[in-house]
């Protein structure tokens, strides 16, 4: 049949990763977020990742920019870091015109805040996610109330 690959004996280079990323950001490849996605599950360093996922979110296309924002998300699921450009790149998508980019926002703001230590976040993105716990109460204890009251 043909010689057989040995995966196992490919050298991981997460160097070599982030300038394929690049690489591919400067040749405009169509699967350049799917390379951004890749390097943020293989690298362990969030100085790294974070200025490639930021390009990708800086991008006009929709699909780019969620596949930066879902590097951000591994990237703090790994390392429990986020730099603060990074969210401030990520806080104006909170409020984006798009109802995919600003709900995908939203899950990741609520990754940041379950991976990443409370003392080193901005106090913006505490105010927030504080909103979002009492709105999430209230939202509960509403469909309480109505199940208690409805007729058998």
């Amino acid at each position: 049949m043909g010689d057989r690959v040995d995966w196992g004996s490919i050298q991981h280079d997460p160097a070599g990763c982030a300038d394929q990323v690049d690489a591919a950001f400067d040749r405009g490849d169509p699967l350049v977020g799917v390379a951004v996605i890749g390097l943020s599950l293989c690298h362990d360093d969030a100085e790294v990742i974070a200025p490639r996922a930021r390009r990708a979110i800086a991008s006009g296309e929709q699909q780019l920019r969620c596949q930066g924002l879902t590097a951000v998300s591994h990237m703090v699921r790994r390392t429990g870091e986020i730099d603060d450009m990074t969210l401030e790149t990520l806080r104006p998508l909170l409020h984006d015109l798009n109802p995919v980019v600003r709900e995908h926002a939203g899950s990741i703001v609520a990754d940041v805040w379950i991976f990443v230590p409370h003392p080193r976040l901005p106090a913006w993105l505490s105010r927030r996610q504080r909103l979002q716990s009492i709105k999430w109460w209230f939202v509960m204890r509403w469909t309480d109330i109505g199940l208690y009251f409805r007729r058998p």
